[in-house]
């Protein structure tokens, strides 16, 4: 293998993918920013991280090779030849189907990791894939890697999000995506709606994107109440499994971390504020995976979630483990995970 490292900056939400690679490929983690490392030494322990105030410097410096779970820019890949830079995407989800300019970067990463055949499909639809020079595909290695540090991970989920809800409630997950250029986020229309809405026998755990605030700074303080009810926690961690292992019901709209619930075959609702079923059907194949809550239904959220899982249809536990399998293949061990990159990079 090369001398390889990861980087990140300073979006920290992706610490979640980046991480976990790098535990496989057992290569450092490099970063500019404080609170990335802090957050990466407190949520991935077994990690070997560092920090550069001229960490590209340093990494162009002393690595043959480099990962990101952000794309690699045009410029850089002109001016680092002597480099392999290698893009690992950051989720699975439905976007840059109406907006095709999401997944056109793709065109120009020269080593690209991906998650399955689903991602394929949609590059060559988009006709970008035969522009790539190399890929691998490595499933759902975050999954992977969380079942290998279960314990770790759902002992630290306990102590700071569930030992703060009432344990004998069920526990909702909304996890909204941000406003990005399809304007996918349904959280300036939907949040403040469930919390108001939010009956006490449910616990209500809010996972933020962090680009809900960094781009809508005013909207987004002006959506979410200054005073929790003690049954909703916002949650700006950047873990998500042992999150989701013990969630009951999940609500999203169009975000990544749907496709991540898909293995544990749970009830599942999604919000289509702007009714994008209707543009394009390779934009919501994650929807036909639960109900749509349609703006109807917006004034009585937790009326219809209670009647549809009365009877959850077999239909939705077929089309999840479809749908999963064509997203993220079988499951892969760590080690073949790692045999399977070192084979091409």
């Amino acid at each position: 293998m090369k001398k390889s490292a990861a980087y990140i900056d300073e979006d920290h939400h992706i610490l979640d993918h980046i991480a976990p690679l790098c535990y496989i490929l057992n290569i450092p983690l490099c970063t500019d920013d404080e609170k990335t490392l802090t957050l990466a030494k407190k949520y991935y322990p077994k990690v070997k991280t560092s920090f550069h105030l001229n960490v590209f410097e340093h990494l162009t410096k002393n690595f043959q090779a480099l990962f990101s779970c952000k794309l690699w820019h045009s410029s850089i890949i002109a001016s680092q030849k002597h480099l392999d830079l290698i893009f690992c995407p950051h989720g699975n989800s439905d976007k840059g189907i109406i907006d095709k300019k999401l997944l056109s970067a793709y065109s120009v990463q020269k080593n690209v990791l991906l998650y399955g055949e689903q991602m394929i499909d949609r590059l060559k639809k988009l006709k970008v894939f035969d522009k790539i020079k190399s890929y691998k595909i490595i499933g759902n290695y975050r999954y992977s890697y969380y079942l290998a540090h279960k314990k770790f991970y759902d002992d630290l989920a306990k102590k700071e999000v569930f030992s703060k809800l009432d344990p004998k409630n069920k526990n909702i997950l909304y996890a909204p995506t941000w406003k990005d250029t399809e304007n996918s986020s349904s959280f300036f229309s939907i949040c403040k709606k469930l919390i108001d809405q939010l009956p006490q026998n449910y616990n209500l755990i809010i996972k933020l994107h962090p680009l809900l605030e960094k781009k809508e700074p005013v909207l987004f303080y002006q959506t979410l109440p200054e005073n929790l009810p003690s049954n909703v926690l916002i949650l700006d961690a950047p873990i998500v499994f042992p999150i989701l292992d013990k969630t009951d019901i999940f609500l999203a709209d169009f975000s990544s971390v749907g496709y991540d619930f898909l293995i544990f075959q749970k009830p599942m609702f999604f919000f289509d504020h702007l009714q994008r079923n209707s543009k394009n059907k390779l934009s919501f194949q994650l929807h036909k995976a639960g109900y749509q809550i349609l703006q109807k239904d917006y004034e009585n959220i937790f009326s219809f979630i209670e009647e549809k899982i009365k009877t959850w249809p077999k239909k939705f536990v077929k089309e999840q483990k479809e749908l999963y399998r064509y997203a993220f293949g079988t499951k892969k061990s760590l080690a073949q995970i790692k045999k399977d990159i070192l084979s091409v990079f």
